[in-house]
C-alpha cells in the first residue's frame, strides 16, 4: 500500500526537477536550488538515489584502512534534508527518456520540466582482461568494509601458513593506480598493516605494500615539487613505487605485468581511472572520453534543452588547456551551484551564467597526520596540509547540514 501512495505521489500538477544522484553533486544541486525557489511554490524539487545515506566518498580510504568509522563518513539523506522543500525518492534509476521527459526508477515513472544528471561514476577497467573479476574497487563504503575485512583476513592466513611462498603472497598488497585515489589509499595501508602484523605477531617486513602505475610519477598531473614530497615521504613508509609499469592481465592468484614480471598476490585494488555511469552513455547523449556527456558552457546537454549534466557525468573542458577536467568532488560542488543558477535563471526569466572551471587548491593525504597540497598559490606539506585537507571536510558538512553534521564528527575526523 505504501509503495502504491508513494508511486502515486510522484504525479503531480507542479512542474518538477528532477535530481538523479544524492552525491557531492546532486546534493549540492537539490540544497542551492531549495534556496533559490523558496517563492516558486508551483515548483517542486525531486532527488532520486538508490541509498539512503551520502557518503563522502573522498574519504573512504580511511575506511578501508579502519581508521575512521563507516557511520562517520554516511550521513542519511532525510537528515540532511530535514526541514528542506527536497522529496527524495530512494530508487534505482533505469532509463531516462529524453522525449517524453520521463526517468523510469524502481518505483515507477518519473516525469520532469528540468533534469539534473549527477549518477557519479564507475571504475574503468579499460579491457585488462581479468581486472574486474579479480580486483577489489573503491567506490563505497561496502568497497571499504570488504578491503579491510579482506587484509585482515590475509593475516589470519598467513599465521596459520607453514609454506613460505603462499605466506608471501598473502602478505603482498597491490594498488592498481598512483592517482589521488591509490595514493591515498596505500599511505593510509601503511599504518593498517602495521597494527595487523602486531596484533597477529608478524613481523613488519613480511609484508610488501607496492603502487604499479603506468606513468612517469604518482600523482600525474599534480604539481612536480609536491609529487617528488609524496614519492619520497611514500618510500620512507617502506612503499614500493613500481612506475612506467602497466598491468597487462589479473588472474586469481597473481599480476602480470608488461615488462613479463608476475606477482604472485591475493589483493589487488584498483584505483586506475573512473568513466561516467553506464546509463549515461546508454541514455543516448551525445559523450566523450570515458562516457562523459558534452555539455554547453551552462553545463546543458547540447542534445536536449532543460537536461544539465554535471560532476563526473559532464566532459567539461579547461578553456586554458582545452582538456577534460578532473573528476574531483570540488569542481562537481561548483558545476551543482551553477546547474542551480542556471536552472532558476531559466524559470525567473534571467540570464544564465556559464561555468568556468576554478580550483582554489588540492591536497593529498599521505597516511597519518601528513599530507602535501597548495591552496591559492602557496605550497603546503606535512601536518599543516592534512589539517587544511580536515578543515574542507569539515567546511562542506557545514555546507550541507550545518553544526548537526560537524559536532558529532569533530572528533573522529581530527583525532581517530
Amino acid at each position: 500500500m505504501k509503495e502504491k501512495e508513494k508511486q502515486q505521489n510522484m504525479t503531480t500538477d507542479k512542474k518538477q526537477i528532477v535530481i538523479l544522484g544524492a552525491g557531492y553533486g546532486g546534493l549540492r544541486t537539490a540544497l542551492k536550488l531549495n534556496q533559490l525557489l523558496k517563492h516558486y511554490s508551483d515548483w517542486r524539487i525531486l532527488l532520486i538515489d538508490q541509498y539512503d545515506r551520502h557518503q563522502l566518498r573522498t574519504e573512504l580510504h580511511e575506511a578501508a584502512a579502519g581508521r575512521t568509522r563507516p557511520d562517520i563518513l554516511s550521513i542519511p539523506v532525510a537528515r540532511i534534508l530535514k526541514n528542506k522543500r527536497i522529496e527524495f525518492v530512494r530508487a534505482e534509476v533505469q532509463h531516462i527518456d529524453f522525449t517524453q521527459q520521463t526517468v523510469t526508477t524502481t518505483k515507477g515513472k518519473i516525469t520532469y520540466n528540468k533534469l539534473v544528471i549527477a549518477l557519479g561514476s564507475q571504475t574503468e577497467f579499460f579491457g585488462i582482461p581479468g581486472l574486474s573479476n579479480h580486483a577489489f574497487t573503491l567506490n563505497s563504503l561496502e568497497d571499504a568494509e570488504k578491503i579491510k575485512s579482506h587484509i585482515r583476513e590475509m593475516f589470519v592466513q598467513a599465521e596459520r601458513e607453514t609454506d613460505e611462498a603462499k605466506r608471501r603472497a598473502l602478505l603482498t598488497f597491490i594498488v592498481g593506480g598512483g592517482g589521488f585515489t591509490g595514493v591515498e589509499l596505500v599511505t593510509e595501508l601503511v599504518n593498517y598493516l602495521r597494527r595487523l602484523s602486531k596484533q597477529f605477531k608478524i613481523a613488519p617486513n613480511a609484508t610488501e605494500l607496492n603502487v604499479v602505475e603506468a606513468g612517469e610519477t604518482v600523482l600525474s598531473g599534480f604539481d612536480l615539487e609536491l609529487v617528488r614530497i609524496a614519492q619520497r615521504s611514500m618510500e620512507s613508509m617502506g612503499i614500493k613505487l613500481m612506475l612506467r609499469t602497466s598491468c597487462v592481465s589479473v588472474e586469481a592468484a597473481s599480476i602480470n605485468l608488461k615488462s613479463g614480471r608476475s606477482i604472485e598476490t591475493r589483493t589487488i585494488i584498483w584505483t586506475g581511472g573512473v568513466r561516467a555511469n553506464d546509463l549515461v552513455a546508454e541514455a543516448g547523449l551525445k559523450y566523450g572520453p570515458r562516457s562523459r556527456v558534452v555539455v554547453n558552457p551552462y553545463l546543458e546537454s547540447v542534445d536536449h534543452p532543460g537536461v544539465y549534466v554535471i560532476g563526473d557525468n559532464a566532459l567539461v573542458l579547461d578553456s586554458a588547456t582545452n582538456r577534460p577536467v578532473a573528476p574531483t568532488a570540488q569542481l562537481a560542488l561548483q558545476q551543482a551551484d551553477f546547474a542551480a543558477l542556471n536552472i532558476f535563471a531559466e524559470i525567473s526569466g534571467t540570464k544564465r551564467v556559464r561555468y568556468v572551471p576554478k580550483v582554489a587548491g588540492q591536497f593529498v593525504s599521505l597516511g597519518d597526520r601528513n599530507a602535501v597540497g597548495w591552496v591559492w598559490k602557496f605550497k603546503v606539506k606535512g601536518f599543516l596540509a592534512w589539517l587544511l585537507k580536515r578543515m574542507i571536510v569539515l567546511r562542506y558538512l557545514y555546507s550541507i547540514g550545518g553544526l548537526r553534521l560537524v559536532v558529532p564528527r569533530f572528533w573522529s575526523l581530527f583525532f581517530a
